[in-house]
């Protein structure tokens, strides 16, 4: 879906303002609350509230063009539209930090902890939002083939990546959910 779930947003702002990062990649921006939260809690908590004050840089990636809205482009500073995973290699800077909100489900295991590790190369830390478990599944909605779920994590699939931070959350059906911030290079 081009949202996430709820109840992982405060720990997630918390996460992120202690980062403090100057560059953020938000891949998979769907609707772009992370784009519009990072503005608010990067700039505008921080006395620069108007976009000629604005020093974050915050570049976003969306593989469904429907998605994207005129005011995407108000709250980030680049948008690309296209596969991640290709964009993410043609990406000539680096940043502070790479949000991948409900991404790495969305392809198959294997491919998916390959663009992790592109992601953790790229970024000096990268946040996680991912369904656990098998109680997610997912196909195509809103006319978007991307949205299919094609592969299901546990905790344990992150255990050989440097784990800063780790939550879990329960969502209204009682699945399990995590937010998980991990150090990259």
């Amino acid at each position: 879906m081009p949202t996430s779930n709820w109840q992982n947003i405060a720990c997630s702002v918390g996460l992120i303002r202690a980062a403090n990062p100057a560059s953020v990649l938000d891949v998979g921006v769907g609707f772009g609350l992370w784009g519009i939260l990072c503005r608010k809690f990067l700039e505008a908590s921080n006395g620069r509230y108007f976009p000629d004050q604005w020093k974050v840089r915050i570049d976003g990636i969306e593989v469904f063009r429907k998605y994207i809205m005129s005011y995407h482009s108000f709250f980030y500073t680049n948008l690309y539209i296209g596969d991640a995973r290709h964009i993410v290699d043609a990406l000539s800077h680096s940043y502070d930090l790479t949000i991948l909100g409900d991404v790495l489900e969305h392809f198959e295991k294997a491919e998916a902890r390959l663009f992790l590790e592109k992601c953790l190369k790229k970024s000096k830390r990268v946040l996680i939002h991912i369904p656990i478990g098998p109680d997610w599944p997912q196909g195509a909605v809103y006319g978007n083939a991307h949205e299919r779920h094609l592969s299901f994590w546990s905790m344990e699939d992150f255990r050989t990546y440097e784990v800063v931070s780790k939550h879990r959350f329960w969502d209204e059906a009682k699945r399990v959910y995590a937010v998980l911030m991990l150090k990259g290079g």
